[in-house]
C-alpha cells in the first residue's frame, strides 16, 4: 500500500470536475463553454476539503467583496487544471469553486480553490 493510498482512505467527500473549452455546435458554429458548462473530466472522484478560510477582504474601487478559499486534496493521478470548476459533495451539502494551480506531490495534489459567487 502506497502512501496515496494511505492518504485516500481520509477521503470523506467526492468532486466532479468540468473544464472550460472550445465546442463545436452542430450548425458548425464555434463556442466556449466555461464553468458548470464545460467538459466533465472527473465525475464523484473521492477528495478531501479543507476548512474555509473564513475569507479575505477584496476591495475595488467601486466594490469590495469577501473571497472564500479552500484547498481541496486529491490523488496525485487526478490532474485538475488551473481554471477548472470544481463541484465538491460534503455532507450532503454542495460547494461550487474554481481551482487554481496545484501543488503537486508524489502522495497526493493540493489545488487552492476559490468559491464561485452567488454559489456556495
Amino acid at each position: 500500500m502506497t502512501e496515496a493510498d494511505i492518504l485516500a482512505m481520509t477521503y470523506d467527500d467526492s468532486c466532479t470536475v468540468y473544464r472550460p473549452g472550445k465546442v463545436t455546435l452542430p450548425s458548425g458554429e464555434s463556442v466556449f463553454k466555461k464553468g458548470l458548462e464545460g467538459r466533465m473530466v472527473y465525475e464523484d472522484t473521492p477528495c478531501a476539503l479543507s476548512s474555509p478560510s473564513g475569507g479575505k477582504l477584496a476591495k475595488s474601487q467601486t466594490v469590495a467583496r469577501v473571497d472564500t478559499d479552500y484547498l481541496l486534496f486529491v490523488r496525485p493521478e487526478v490532474d485538475i487544471q488551473p481554471g477548472d470548476t470544481v463541484v465538491v459533495t460534503r455532507l450532503g451539502k454542495q460547494t461550487v469553486a474554481l481551482a487554481g494551480l496545484a501543488d503537486r506531490q508524489p502522495s497526493h495534489n493540493k489545488i487552492p480553490l476559490k468559491v464561485d459567487k452567488g454559489t456556495a
